[in-house]
């Protein structure tokens, strides 16, 4: 058996900016893991704000143990000091060899039917001519995420509004004190957005996002940035309307499953999210995609170099590949 963890570069089409950073150039780690002749993929998109980088995955995952790659479960416990991006990318390298060889798809490995996921399209922080000009510029997309960082964005999302009929989320990563964010929620109500994700500081608290719930009721309110694994998750009941999933954050497949259960299990709604990645992240989160109510996976529709195939996408929904695996290959 051969492991192997290199990073890569990759770039979007356009600046991708956000409420706390702004950047059109990302470096990710691709992970492989070569045993009978086969291999296994697996990406890690680490990011600052959870205190990691592409120098650190890659040199964690280039010290993975790995006794029996079918014993799943037992292969991540035991790399557990892995950092969650690192051991995302070795979950679905797990998975995704195993699925290879039992010649399956990984959703079909995990006892899933054929997901068919329809993703928001990301329209980063721009003025408002800009981002309009973005939105037009594209093909038909059913759902458009706002990113917002101040009460100026506001106006933007209001003009997208108005010139598309596509569903419309926001997404302030945390940019609004809870006070600001009780009017913030209600003027997006008016507007008549879709959702709106993570509008206060995690540190603010559950009492901070249950504020912002219950001004922008009925529209839903997702956690993100407060809600990192399954744990964090039953204290944001009555809070939040959901919490958003990501793989990066949480570790992998299977430590999303926990966290879509959890959040079941307390009567909350879920969304799919995403770092920025390249098509072999993507198909990992996009296993379980039938699972969740909201899918925010275009990472693979924001970037210009795209190094890997065989995921489709076709106005907004992402077509899986019925191949072993997670049905992707590098280009």
């Amino acid at each position: 058996m051969e492991i192997r963890a290199d990073i890569i570069t990759v770039h979007t089409r356009r600046t991708f900016a956000i409420a706390r950073s702004s950047s059109d150039t990302f470096r990710c780690v691709v992970f492989e893991i070569e045993d009978s002749g086969l291999t296994g993929w697996g990406e890690a998109a680490p990011t600052a704000y959870y205190g990691q980088n592409a120098d650190d995955a890659c040199k964690a995952l280039r010290s993975v143990r790995i006794k029996d790659p079918w014993d799943i479960e037992g292969t991540l416990q035991e790399n557990d000091f892995l950092p969650p991006s690192a051991q995302s990318a070795l979950d679905s390298a797990l998975h995704d060899l195993a699925a290879r060889k039992l010649g399956v798809p990984v959703w079909r490995l995990l006892g899933l039917g054929l997901p068919e996921p329809v993703s928001a399209y990301t329209l980063a922080i721009a003025d408002k001519e800009t981002t309009l000009q973005s939105a037009r510029g594209l093909p038909r997309q059913p759902i458009f995420k706002v990113k917002v960082g101040s009460r100026k964005d506001i106006e933007t999302v209001q003009a997208v509004a108005g010139a598309t009929d596509a569903d419309i989320w926001v997404d302030a990563n945390e940019a609004f004190s809870p006070e600001e964010a009780l009017d913030i929620a209600r003027e997006l109500k008016e507007i008549g957005v879709a959702m709106i994700e993570q509008p206060v500081p995690a540190s603010a608290g559950p009492e901070a996002l249950k504020g912002a719930t219950e001004a922008a009721r009925p529209i839903p309110v997702i956690a993100d940035e407060s809600a990192i694994v399954a744990k964090d998750v039953p204290p944001l009941t009555g809070s939040v309307s959901g919490v958003n999933v990501k793989l990066a954050k949480c570790g992998g497949i299977r430590r999303a499953l926990e966290v879509v259960h959890t959040a079941r299990a307390c009567g909350m709604r879920v969304m799919l999210g995403c770092m920025v990645e390249t098509s072999l992240g993507i198909a990992a989160a996009a296993q379980i995609s039938g699972l969740v109510d909201f899918v925010d996976l275009d990472g693979p529709m924001l970037l210009a170099d795209d190094p890997f195939g065989g995921l489709g996408f076709e106005d907004g929904r992402i077509v899986l590949s019925e191949k072993p695996g997670l049905g992707v290959g590098p280009l």
